[in-house]
């Protein structure tokens, strides 16, 4: 097996239909999911709580092949059910599920077994929004897909990628502009970029983008640099470059940003300031928590988030928002056993870091 990143996906961030109040969700020393809970406190800054989810036989932790306790969420019965995804310690895939005015249940997703513990997740949506999709690599190190309806049935579904993903494979998901094509984003087991799009008919179609040496399994971050735009791809290279893969009529195009420096894998978040400008945020090598910010002449600038120093190269990484989307949060995961941090930025500014 080729060891893959372990900093993908243990951090996650969403809401609640209904609640109106930011999520994060982690997994401890213990293999246990955490929750906390923003507090509105009518300023920027947020009081949090814990919240106690049902708890399974436990996730996976700290192994050497696979994320520990990869996470990932999405929406269900109209968006009114809200689910958050992880694969135990005995390969199921298990989802904890909050519909509005429910508490908390803990189930399986039928005939999702056979994963490698701990398998890097991603969602995404299929047929213009309607159905629920969660992606995984299978042990063999190929890409499935569990389709959810709102009836609570499931379809498992292998997709035809163009190369093997490595055991706990990162992978990532965006929407082609024009048609609302869902796409999904990967590095194979010989870190070669892959590309898989869902076609209107329902076929998958497999693609590959530029020639790189990327790391196996690497995790990656999708963002739109403006409304309407298709997609980019933001991953570490094996030379702690920031690359940037970006998607147009005539097929993906990829430059370097700026800086240089980073740990090899990395997690990589994306966000937007002001409910525009997109950002891309990394730990590097030294442990400061950049920021590349897309100006709107299309080149990108960087520079460090204040404060956003000492923390574990490449750490995990998750952006979330407040108060309707005028505070992005960004949450890292700095080390095991302890929980998360986070920093805040309202109006070009930031604040942090802010413990639990």
């Amino acid at each position: 097996m080729t060891p893959v990143s372990r900093v993908g996906g243990q951090l996650v961030a969403g809401r609640p239909r209904g609640q109106n109040l930011l999520h994060v969700f982690y997994v401890d020393v213990s293999g246990v999911l955490r929750c906390m809970v923003e507090e509105p406190t009518g300023t920027t800054t947020a009081n949090w709580r814990s919240v106690n989810l049902p708890q399974a036989d436990g996730l996976p932790f700290s192994t050497d092949y696979h994320p520990a306790g990869a996470l990932a969420t999405g929406y269900q019965q109209r968006g009114n059910q809200f689910d958050v995804f992880a694969v135990d310690r005995d390969g199921m895939l298990r989802m904890y599920t909050n519909a509005a005015g429910s508490p908390w249940r803990s189930d399986v997703v039928p005939d999702a077994t056979g994963i490698p513990p701990g398998s890097g997740l991603v969602t995404g949506y299929q047929l213009g929004g309607a159905v629920l999709t969660v992606l995984s690599a299978g042990r063999s190190g190929e890409l499935l897909l569990f389709a959810g309806s709102d009836d609570g049935s499931w379809r498992r579904t292998q997709l035809p990628l163009g190369g093997i993903l490595p055991h706990g494979a990162n992978l990532a998901t965006g929407y082609l502009a024009e048609s609302g094509q869902l796409a999904v984003f990967a590095v194979d087991r010989d870190g070669a970029f892959q590309v898989l799009f869902e076609e209107t008919n329902g076929v998958w179609t497999p693609d590959s983008g530029p020639a790189a040496r990327l790391p196996a399994g690497a995790p990656l971050a999708t963002g739109y640099r403006r409304r309407q735009s298709d997609p980019s791809v933001f991953v570490v290279d094996d030379s702690g470059d920031l690359l940037e893969y970006q998607y147009g009529g005539q097929g993906w195009r990829s430059q370097v940003l700026p800086g240089g420096g980073l740990a090899s894998p990395a997690s990589v978040a994306t966000g937007y300031q002001d409910d525009e400008q997109l950002l891309v945020f990394v730990v590097d090598e030294v442990g400061r928590l950049r920021q590349y910010a897309c100006q709107p002449d299309g080149s990108w600038t960087v520079g460090i988030v204040p404060s956003g120093n000492g923390l574990p190269a490449g750490a995990p990484l998750a952006t979330g928002y407040r108060q309707g989307g005028a505070v992005l949060d960004l949450f890292v995961l700095p080390r095991h056993p302890g929980g998360p941090v986070h920093y805040s930025a309202h109006n070009g500014g930031w604040t942090g870091p802010h413990p639990f």
